[in-house]
């Protein structure tokens, strides 16, 4: 069970570095640090609310706001065609100055916030947390919704377009820079809500990014850089396979069978599970 719900929130995670990465040809290493700032401030509105909700909406807009400035000020003379040690080196030190921000305002001593649903639900004859299974629900929800997104809206179309072939959608009349800057924060909000969601469940720290941009990184090169649905299916099988082995091993050896996994699924098929 805690496999599958940590597969949820990485897949939602993983699809915002797989947005970011298959529009603007960024490698995000911010985005770890963007997933902290969503825990932060998680733990900042559930004090002054009383309340965890109020930061599902909170959040994600506080991560807009500090997205539009990011793309505004370091990224939207920078992407597509420039070389790509030049946007990692810029994302490399947006990162640090996210956290290095976050330390200063939040601290380096672990918080933690209350489970915002207490009670627990019964499966296959064992008690569950009812949160970690809305967690789970809530991350699906938002990779469906944002699929549907892309799919059906004019905006999603746009996004799709430039995708395919930046200079035929500019000709077209698309505002392709609108479209990047919408798509970088996308990316960045969904980091943001992968930890607000995690808020409840674990401790709270200015780094606690550092981890997930491993696992991210590893879904989104495992699916193939850019693909949607083997971003989804890369992150089932990294933690569900992990959380499978910790049943049976030690948390180490079992993350260290599943990265065994996930590497062997690459020397089978090198260009990912699913190719853009």
């Amino acid at each position: 069970m805690n496999g599958g719900v940590w597969a949820c929130i990485l897949a939602m995670v993983s699809l915002g570095l797989t947005l970011i990465y298959g529009q603007l040809e960024i490698i995000n290493i911010a985005h770890g640090a963007m997933y902290a700032v969503g825990a932060v401030t998680a733990y900042y509105v559930t004090n002054y609310f009383g309340a965890w909700g109020y930061s599902l909406i909170l959040s994600p807009l506080v991560m807009a706001v500090i997205a539009i400035a990011i793309y505004i000020l370091c990224l939207q003379f920078r992407v597509v065609g420039y070389p790509v040690e030049v946007t990692l080196i810029i994302s490399y030190g947006v990162m640090f100055i996210l956290e290095q921000v976050t330390l200063l305002v939040f601290g380096g001593a672990p918080k933690l916030i209350p489970n915002p649903i207490p009670y627990e639900m019964r499966f296959f004859g064992e008690l569950y947390p009812s949160y970690r299974v809305f967690a789970a629900l809530f991350s699906l929800g938002t990779i469906g919704g944002l699929l549907l997104f892309l799919k059906k809206t004019k905006l999603g179309l746009w996004i799709r377009a430039t995708n395919q072939d930046h200079d035929t959608a500019l000709a077209m009349g698309i505002p392709v820079s609108r479209v990047y800057m919408l798509t970088f924060i996308l990316g960045s909000v969904l980091a943001a809500l992968g930890g607000t969601l995690v808020a409840p469940m674990t401790s709270i720290t200015y780094d606690m990014g550092s981890e997930i941009i491993i696992d991210s990184f590893i879904v989104v090169i495992v699916a193939g850089f850019g693909s949607i649905p083997g971003t989804l299916i890369a992150a089932l099988i990294l933690s569900i396979s992990t959380g499978v082995f910790s049943v049976i091993l030690n948390p180490v050896s079992a993350k260290g069978i599943s990265l065994g996994i996930m590497i062997l699924i690459l020397l089978i098929k090198p260009e990912g599970l699913l190719k853009y």
